[in-house]
């Protein structure tokens, strides 16, 4: 009796030692993810339900914040110890931050251990780079095109646009379809009020980036948007855009402007507001005009995944990363008319077999030199809102363009010696 329930005790010991590790190792990973509009964009959805279909053993916990507030409420957020795993560097300022204070993981020895191929990235790997050392893989690649309204060029019987118009070419034009008074007037082109809007002249030119490069760059561009506006008057100025708040994706959707120049990511508006019987605009796109004699270039965003330097689950973090950023994303990317920082052959098929995108032109989606709108930078933030003062007052005829320019340059050196 006694040997029986030896050998009995032993067997349930032995049982414990094999069975309760099993269940334990069958408990799935809570990566915590962060990234904004979640619900409201949608394709985040699809490439978490399928990275979680692809990982039964990884389980996503979303946290959703509006575009406008995730910058500031992330850092928030990880001052503050919380366990956010994997999140989106939503641009190069935040991502030049996350960097300078060590909140984020380099991942070059992920990289060479696992082999990943980063050719698809191309010229986007570049922008992922802070002292040679890569700390985020490129999740989109949004860069500026140029969109144009069909119908309004055919009711002037004008050529639409092509991938190599020129900025002279481009006043002409919004100029040749300015044209009437009141509700039934047309309009040549929007040019928004974003200091984007109006410095993506300047970084054509190949003169460096708005941190260390000389600001005289922005003179011709903004001399340009100024003669549009205030004396060719083929877009409505600045101040009135301002003081109305008016936004590029309404006025363009109403179908009396006839070219705005924007991010890749309008493509997704479009479709998305035209499946929702929003508009009836017959759009295409070319690539962003040049200037003449000059190598074309157009600027843009990367918006990289990272891992929180603080994770406690690096390798379930490393494989949504890879997802994320890698084919299997981006062409879940490319089905909703997002540009991902992964393109090849396979994705831009994916692009094409979209309704209603005007694959007509598809190599408006292809550009070897895409600059940043602000490099990751420490002194980016600080630098990016003094320019935009300025290009306010120059815009708004408060300032004259040169004079600008040169308190431009006065006030980088200030903040500059500040923050030595």
């Amino acid at each position: 009796m006694r040997k029986s329930l030896l050998t009995f005790c032993l067997l349930a010991a032995l049982l414990s030692l094999v069975i309760v590790p099993s269940a334990q190792a069958q408990e799935p990973i809570t990566l915590k993810f962060a990234c904004w509009d979640y619900e409201l964009n949608g394709y985040d959805m699809t490439l978490i339900a399928e990275f979680e279909k692809a990982n039964p053993d990884i389980k996503v916990e979303v946290y959703d914040m509006p575009a406008s507030e995730y910058p500031d409420k992330m850092l928030i957020i990880l001052a503050g110890g919380e366990d956010i795993d994997v999140f989106y560097a939503k641009d190069p300022t935040m991502y030049g931050g996350l960097v300078l204070r060590k909140q984020i993981m380099p991942l070059d020895e992920l990289i060479a251990r696992d082999g990943v191929d980063l050719s698809g990235y191309g010229g986007n790997l570049e922008n992922v780079k802070v002292d040679d050392t890569i700390y985020g893989l490129p999740y989109r690649g949004d860069f500026w095109i140029l969109f144009y309204n069909k119908d309004l060029f055919d009711r002037f019987g004008i050529p639409y646009p092509t991938n190599e118009m020129t900025w002279t070419e481009f006043q002409e034009t919004a100029k040749a379809l300015t044209s009437g008074e009141g509700a039934s007037k047309t309009y040549g082109t929007y040019i928004h009020t974003w200091a984007s809007t109006y410095f993506v002249f300047g970084l054509q030119k190949h003169m460096g980036d708005l941190v260390e490069g000389p600001y005289s760059m922005l003179e011709d561009g903004l001399n340009l948007a100024y003669q549009i506006q205030m004396v060719d008057k083929s877009a409505a100025d600045y101040a009135t855009n301002r003081a109305m708040g008016a936004h590029y994706r309404g006025l363009f959707e109403q179908g009396n402007i006839g070219m705005l120049y924007m991010g890749t990511w309008y493509m997704q508006a479009l479709l998305h507001d035209k499946a929702q019987d929003l508009h009836d605009v017959n759009w295409g796109i070319v690539r962003l005009p040049q200037w003449e004699g000059i190598e074309h270039a157009t600027i843009g965003n990367v918006t990289p995944v990272v891992i929180n330097s603080k994770t406690k689950h690096k390798e379930a973090a490393w494989k949504l990363v890879k997802f994320l950023s890698g084919t299997k994303g981006a062409s879940i990317l490319a089905e909703n008319m997002i540009v991902p920082g992964y393109l090849d052959d396979s994705v831009f098929e994916k692009f094409a077999e979209v309704e209603g995108f005007p694959s007509e032109n598809m190599e408006a989606l292809v550009t070897e030199t895409v600059y940043m709108e602000w490099p990751p930078h420490a002194l980016s933030g600080l630098l990016g809102k003094m320019v935009e003062e300025e290009i306010v007052l120059a815009m708004t005829g408060n300032k004259s363009i040169e004079q600008a320019i040169a308190d431009m340059e006065a006030r980088r050196e200030e903040i500059i010696l500040l923050n030595q």
